[in-house]
């Protein structure tokens, strides 16, 4: 294990390595198919979900240990309880939500067959 775990990523209530490049986290509403423009060109919204969840974790590299973990936490999973930072008004980020989730997408590239190194892995985690 070469990466500190942190208390504001969890999977299930697990701690997981801090990414090395970015913690992305968004957002967004969920349109029901009769938002759109009329024939004015006016844009009308039937928002059915707002606020929505999405967070894509990157990884620039991991060592074997931390891989196996990390896919160890959504392996025979198709939901789990995600937890990650909310902005709020103190200096220090330590507030969170959990949210159940999915993970839309994970992969790696292995960079070094025989140290067991692992590049580029990212986790596409989705609100359900």
């Amino acid at each position: 294990m070469i990466l500190q775990r942190t208390n504001l990523l969890q999977i299930d209530g697990q701690p997981l390595p801090v990414p090395t490049e970015t913690a992305d986290i968004q957002y967004t509403d969920v349109e029901s198919d009769d938002s759109g423009a009329d024939e004015m060109g006016i844009y009308h919204r039937e928002v059915l979900r707002s606020g929505v969840l999405s967070c894509t974790l990157t990884y620039g590299y991991l060592d074997n240990e931390d891989c196996a973990y990390l896919l160890g936490l959504l392996q025979g999973k198709t939901t789990f309880a995600f937890t990650c930072p909310v902005a709020s008004t103190t200096a220090d980020v330590t507030q969170t939500t959990t949210r159940i989730c999915y993970c839309a997408n994970r992969g790696a590239a292995l960079q070094r067959l025989k140290s067991g190194v692992w590049r580029d892995m990212t986790l596409q985690i989705q609100e359900c």
